[in-house]
C-alpha cells in the first residue's frame, strides 16, 4: 500500500500510481541534495496535524524556498504546472503550482517531540507502524483545503511538470474556459480515484472508455451526484464536496467530462 497521505480519513479509497515519472522532468532530490542546497530550516507549529492528530511542531524548511530552486520546464506557465510529490515507494501526488505558490507550506525533517536522534514518532497507518521519515509535507494555516492543500509523507522528491504531461490522456486536447475549469477540478478532487481514458486512480470506475459516463447516466443527474454521491448510493466511498465544489463547477466537470468523450483512447 502507498505511503503517499492526503487526508487519512479517506487514504484507503485515494491511492493512485505515479501518471508520469518525475525523472523526466525538473525535480529536487530532497534525500540527495548537499546541505548547502537546503534552505535554512525553521521550526513550524501545526495546531492540529491529520496524521497524528494532535498539536505538532517541527523543523522543516519553507516549501517557497525549494521551489526555487527547480527549474521551470520548457516552454511552461506557472497555471499550467503542476507540483508532484514523489514518495519513497515510487508513488506520487500532485498539486497546481500556483497553490503551492500561494500558501506557506513546509518540507518537515524532524519532530521536536523526540529526540533529535529519533527524528519521528511512529503512527498507525492501515495495518501499518510507519513514520513520516523521511520528509513530510505540512501546512502550518488552519482550514485549508486538503485535497487542495495535500500533506503527503515518506517524500523524497519534488518536481515541476506541464498538467498536460502528468495527467495524460485524461487531459483534454481542446479547452474553453469551462473545460479548462471542469479539467483543473477533476484532476484537484477526482482523479485520485477515476480514470479517465485509463489515466487517472483504479478505485473508482473509468469514466470514458469504452463509454463516457454522460452517455449512460442522465446529465442533469450528474452535478448532483458529483457533489454528493451520498444522496444517490446507499454505502459509497465517494467523499461529499457539497462544501468544495459549486453546482456551477459541477457543471463545469460536467462539461471536461462531455469534452472527453470526444477524445476517447484507441
Amino acid at each position: 500500500m502507498t505511503t503517499i497521505k492526503l487526508s487519512l480519513g479517506f487514504i484507503l479509497i485515494l491511492l493512485m500510481s505515479p501518471l508520469s515519472r518525475a525523472a523526466d522532468w525538473p525535480e529536487f532530490n530532497l534525500v540527495k541534495a548537499e546541505p548547502a542546497r537546503l534552505p535554512r530550516p525553521e521550526t513550524v507549529k501545526i495546531s492540529h496535524d491529520p496524521v497524528y492528530k494532535s498539536a505538532k511542531e517541527y523543523e522543516a524548511y519553507p516549501l517557497s524556498e525549494i521551489l526555487n530552486k527547480i527549474p521551470m520546464p520548457p516552454s511552461s506557465k506557472p497555471d499550467e504546472l503542476v507540483l508532484v510529490f514523489t514518495a519513497a515507494d515510487g508513488y506520487n501526488v500532485s498539486m497546481a503550482y500556483q497553490d503551492a505558490m500561494a500558501e506557506q507550506g513546509f518540507i518537515a525533517f524532524r519532530d521536536k517531540a523526540v529526540p533529535e536522534s529519533k527524528k519521528w514518532l511512529e503512527f498507525k497507518f492501515g495495518k501499518q507502524t510507519i513514520t513520516p521519515a523521511p520528509f513530510y509535507l505540512v501546512w502550518p494555516k488552519e482550514g485549508l483545503d486538503e485535497w487542495r492543500y495535500p500533506w503527503p509523507f515518506q517524500l523524497v522528491s519534488l518536481s515541476l511538470q506541464p498538467a498536460k504531461a502528468y495527467f495524460g490522456a485524461a487531459a483534454p486536447a481542446k479547452t474553453d474556459d469551462r473545460i479548462s475549469n471542469g479539467f483543473e477540478l477533476f484532476s484537484r478532487y477526482c482523479i485520485r480515484c477515476h480514470s479517465v481514458n485509463l489515466s487517472g486512480g483504479d478505485v473508482g470506475p473509468e469514466l470514458n472508455v469504452p463509454k463516457n459516463i454522460t452517455e449512460y447516466f442522465q446529465e442533469q443527474a450528474l452535478p448532483q451526484f458529483i457533489r454528493n454521491a451520498s444522496a444517490y448510493r446507499a454505502g459509497t466511498k465517494m467523499p461529499t464536496f457539497e462544501n468544495l465544489i459549486t453546482p456551477d463547477d459541477a457543471q463545469d466537470i460536467v462539461h471536461y467530462l462531455k469534452q472527453m468523450k470526444l477524445e476517447k483512447a484507441q
